[in-house]
């Protein structure tokens, strides 16, 4: 099966309704999502980069490798659709990610680890395919699936994989391009480098309900379960996210460097690792270029600029006290103010492309004066940090998947990006990372209404 008609399958209404699917539609399903990943590994010139640390705070690229089979099978023994290990020092080794705050908190986390042989871990994963096909195969359904069906850890392996299909994706943007061959037929969005007046959009109050209903009929992780109801005022915000033109002006007036823009643990980060530019912009005696995931292309100046949290805050301090990110409840309730349900793949979602696309490209219903690209894109800095919905329970097969989080020190993002797809993809997901982490993320500007 060809990138093309892979991409073309990775829909939001391609997620598995949980009262109506067949054991056919879940092994596609599957096979889609193992293979959409081996596509991004296989894309890895020689032995040897695998074995590369693309980011400091992430592990070397063989983890990904095995980590997402792994998963599988760990997942699938503890709900009992299978019995046997297939390697279980493959199952130990590859099991846990990390979450580390330094690069030496990670060297330590990684002491005396001996990474086995590429080529084993291609084999543990075929084996893990056949050993995953035959449960899909051969196991009833007994629908409908629900949070305690054995079902459901098998749907929670297909997901995970598809959360770290786009967590690759970042990584492999820091690998140097001659460690990379992009995949035929996989292109980027174009670029018309004329950067759009992004006005300031009012956005009507309301009340807004968080949380995925439990009875839901799509799979969800546990952190998107929960009941908060919120009254949210009217505000402002920017039509579009916040482009790499307009970024650009932020570098020029020297933003990076101007201390009042950051907080101290913002600058000292900036300070630590010396940033003076987006991590995806490359800097050139002729200006920036940009680090596309397989090349260095010209800087598209009409796509969103992605940046970190620290970032993100900088850029809004530039541009007065009174500008700020969006939150949580204000995120949902401009979604139901500017977009149309039934124009449900109007977005740069599930590898329309493999980048972002001019912002403002995918329209949405409410164009007179909605805010374009909640959806798809790149994903949107919040500035809530990741939180408890009231009612919250983490899932016995993974209790650490969201609580461990809930302290303070992660920050939300919503919408998805361009490589978000599966149930990660609808509207109730609610992502998290680390304030000076890097993923397809961006923001747009808010700000309150003035008395």
């Amino acid at each position: 099966m060809g990138i093309v008609p892979m991409i073309n399958k990775l829909t939001s209404e391609q997620v598995p309704r949980l009262d109506d699917c067949s054991s056919q539609s879940l092994l596609n399903y599957f096979e889609n999502s193992w293979e959409l990943e081996e596509i991004l590994m296989k894309s890895l010139v020689g032995e040897e980069t695998f074995y590369l640390n693309p980011d400091p705070l992430r592990n070397c690229l063989i983890f990904y490798l095995g980590h997402s089979a792994v998963f599988f099978i760990n997942k699938l023994i503890r709900v009992g659709l299978i019995e046997k290990r297939i390697h279980s020092q493959y199952e130990t080794l590859f099991e846990i990610g990390v979450d580390p705050e330094t690069p030496t908190e990670l060297d330590a986390a990684m002491q005396g680890v001996n990474w086995p042989d590429v080529e084993k871990v291609w084999q543990y994963r075929d084996k893990a395919r056949e050993v995953i096909t035959k449960v899909i195969q051969n196991t009833s359904l007994d629908l409908p699936i629900h949070q305690q069906h054995p079902v459901w850890g098998l749907l929670m392996g297909i997901e995970h994989s598809r959360i770290h299909f786009e967590t690759s994706s970042v990584l492999l943007r820091q690998l140097p391009v001659a460690c990379l061959k992009r995949p035929q037929g996989w292109n980027y969005a174009p670029s018309y480098n004329e950067v759009p007046n992004n006005e300031m959009r009012l956005i009507p109050g309301g009340v807004v309900k968080l949380g995925k209903p439990k009875d839901s009929l799509t799979y969800g992780w546990d952190s998107e379960y929960g009941d908060r109801t919120v009254e949210v005022k009217p505000f402002l915000a920017s039509q579009y996210l916040i482009t790499n033109g307009e970024f650009l002006e932020f570098v020029h007036k020297d933003g990076y460097n101007n201390r009042d823009y950051w907080n101290a643990e913002s600058w000292a980060w900036k300070q630590l690792y010396n940033v003076q530019h987006p991590k995806f912009w490359i800097s050139g005696l002729d200006g920036y270029r940009y680090r596309a995931t397989f090349d260095e292309i010209d800087l598209p100046l009409d796509w969103p600029v992605e940046v970190n949290y620290y970032e993100a805050i900088a850029f809004c301090h530039s541009k007065g006290s009174e500008i700020r990110l969006m939150s949580e409840a204000e995120w949902n309730q401009a979604l139901l103010t500017s977009v149309d349900k039934r124009l449900s793949t109007n977005y740069n979602l599930n590898l329309q492309f493999i980048s972002p696309s001019p912002v403002g490209m995918f329209k949405i219903a409410n164009s007179g004066c909605g805010l374009y690209d909640l959806r798809g894109n790149v994903w949107e800095w919040l500035k809530d940090t990741f939180n408890p919905l009231p009612g919250f329970q983490p899932h016995p097969l993974y209790e650490d998947q969201a609580a461990p989080f809930f302290d303070g020190k992660h920050q939300m993002m919503l919408g998805g990006s361009w490589a978000t797809n599966g149930s990660m993809a609808l509207p109730t997901y609610r992502n998290w990372f680390r304030p000076y982490f890097y993923q397809h993320a961006g923001f747009r500007i808010a700000q309150d209404l003035k008395a």
